[in-house]
C-alpha cells in the first residue's frame, strides 16, 4: 500500500504540465514605419571636392596653408617661384608706358597741325578775297584806261598767287587726316601693348594658386622648393560646409525609394543619436560588386548637424518608405515567421493567424488577426513553446 502511493505520487511530479516562463506585451496603436534600411554603411562625402593642381610648371616658393585650415574661395594657398614672370610682366607695363607717350605725342602733333592749318587756310581765304577784290577794281579802272597795263599785270599776279596759296591751304587741311591716322594707330598699339599686359599678369597669376571654393585643407601633399609640374596635385581641398551620406541599397528595393523621402543617419562618433536626412539622388544603374551582389547607390541629403560630420565618416542609412500615425502595431520579435502570434488566453499560448501591414525590424502593422489590448507572447523563441502551452509572464527571461 505504501509502495502504490509512492508511485502514484511519483507519476503524479512525472507527468506534471509545465509552464513556460515567457515575456510579454499588450497591443496598443501607435505610429508604424515601414523602412529600407542601406545593406552596409554608407559614407559622409562632401558636395565638392578637389585635388588642387599647378597652372603651369615651376618650383613652389611657399605653401601658405596646413591641413585642417579653412580657406575662403580665392585664398592663396600655394606660391610658386615667380620673378621671371614678374620681369615679363614689368616689361610688358614698361612698353605700355611707351606707347601711352607716342599716343600722347600723336595727339599733340595732330592738334597742333590742326591749328595751324585752320590758320593757314583762314589767312589764305582772307588774301584771296582781298586780291579779288584788288583786281576786280583794278580790273574795272583798267577797262577805263584809268590804270597802266603793269598796274592789272600786277594785281593779276597777285590773285593768282592768292589763289594758289588757298589751295596749298586746303591741301594742308587734308594732311590733317594723315596725323589723324598716325593717332588711330597709336591707340591700336596701346590696346595690344595693354592686351600684352594682361596675358603677363595671367600667365604671372598662375604661379599663385588659390582656393577655387571655400573649404577644409584635407592634405597638402608637397613643400617649398619642390618642382612641380602642370596638372600636378598640390593639394586636397573638401567642402565641409554641404556634405551627403553615400549608401548602397539591395536593388530589391529600388521600387520602394524615390527622391525626398526622409532617412534616418546614424554615425558611430554619436551612438544612440539619429540625425535627419532626405534621399536627394537616385544612381541611374545597378552596381554590381565583386561578390555578385547588386546594389543601388543612393545619396542622402544630411539635413541637420552636419556640423558633425567630417568627410569619410561611416553612416548607417535608413530610408522611411512609409509612415502611419495610428496602427495596431505589434514587436517584430512577437511574430512567427511573419503568420501568426501567440496570444495569451487564460494563461496559455494561443497562436492566432494575423494579416501584416507596413513596418520594419522593431514593429509591424496588424491588420487582422489580433485586437488592441491582447497579451501576446513576445519570446517566441522559448524552447519548448508551442500551442495551449501553459505560461507565466514574466519581466525578464535570462539571456534572452
Amino acid at each position: 500500500m505504501l509502495l502504490a502511493l509512492a508511485l502514484g505520487g511519483a507519476g503524479y511530479y512525472l507527468f506534471q504540465e509545465p509552464v513556460f516562463e515567457v515575456t510579454a506585451l499588450t497591443l496598443e496603436r501607435g505610429p508604424v514605419e515601414q523602412t529600407i534600411a542601406a545593406v552596409v554603411s554608407g559614407t559622409v562625402t562632401p558636395a565638392q571636392k578637389s585635388m588642387v593642381a599647378a597652372g603651369m610648371l615651376g618650383t613652389i616658393k611657399k605653401v601658405h596653408v596646413a591641413q585642417g585650415d579653412t580657406v575662403a574661395q580665392g585664398d592663396l594657398l600655394v606660391e610658386l617661384d615667380h620673378e621671371e614672370l614678374d620681369a615679363q610682366l614689368a616689361l610688358a607695363e614698361a612698353n605700355l608706358k611707351v606707347g601711352e607717350s607716342r599716343l600722347e605725342q600723336a595727339r599733340i602733333g595732330a592738334n597742333i597741325s590742326k591749328e595751324i592749318s585752320a590758320t593757314q587756310l583762314s589767312q589764305a581765304n582772307a588774301q584771296r578775297e582781298q586780291a579779288e577784290a584788288e583786281f576786280a577794281r583794278i580790273k574795272a579802272l583798267a577797262d577805263r584806261k584809268a590804270v597802266s597795263q603793269s598796274d592789272l599785270d600786277k594785281v593779276t599776279l597777285a590773285l593768282k598767287v592768292a589763289r594758289e596759296t588757298q589751295a596749298a591751304a586746303v591741301a594742308g587741311q587734308r594732311e590733317n587726316q594723315v596725323r589723324d591716322e598716325e593717332v588711330r594707330s597709336a591707340e591700336s598699339m596701346i590696346e595690344q601693348l595693354r592686351q600684352a599686359v594682361q596675358v603677363a599678369d595671367a600667365i604671372r597669376q598662375k604661379d599663385f594658386v588659390r582656393a577655387p571654393f571655400s573649404g577644409v585643407v584635407a592634405r597638402t601633399i608637397l613643400d617649398a622648393g619642390e618642382a612641380v609640374a602642370m596638372g600636378l596635385p598640390l593639394l586636397h581641398l573638401v567642402r565641409t560646409d554641404d556634405m551627403y551620406v553615400e549608401a548602397p541599397f539591395d536593388e530589391a528595393n529600388a521600387g520602394q525609394i524615390h527622391v525626398g523621402q526622409i532617412c534616418r543617419i546614424e554615425l558611430d562618433a554619436y551612438p544612440g543619436r539619429e540625425f535627419k536626412g532626405e534621399v536627394s539622388q537616385i544612381a541611374p544603374v545597378v552596381a554590381i560588386n565583386p561578390d555578385l551582389s547588386r546594389t543601388l547607390n543612393i545619396r542622402v541629403r544630411i539635413l541637420e548637424a552636419m556640423e558633425l560630420f567630417i568627410p569619410g565618416m561611416s553612416a548607417d542609412v535608413t530610408i522611411i518608405a512609409e509612415q502611419k500615425p495610428d496602427a495596431l502595431k505589434a514587436p517584430s520579435e512577437s511574430l512567427v515567421r511573419d503568420e501568426f502570434a501567440y496570444r495569451i488566453e487564460n494563461g496559455r499560448a494561443v497562436p492566432h493567424d494575423v494579416e501584416l501591414g507596413i513596418g520594419n525590424w522593431e514593429f509591424r502593422e496588424i491588420l487582422s488577426g489580433l485586437n488592441e489590448g491582447d497579451l501576446i507572447v513576445t519570446s517566441v523563441a522559448v524552447k519548448g513553446l508551442r500551442e495551449g502551452a501553459k505560461v507565466r509572464v514574466v519581466d525578464e527571461l535570462p539571456g534572452y
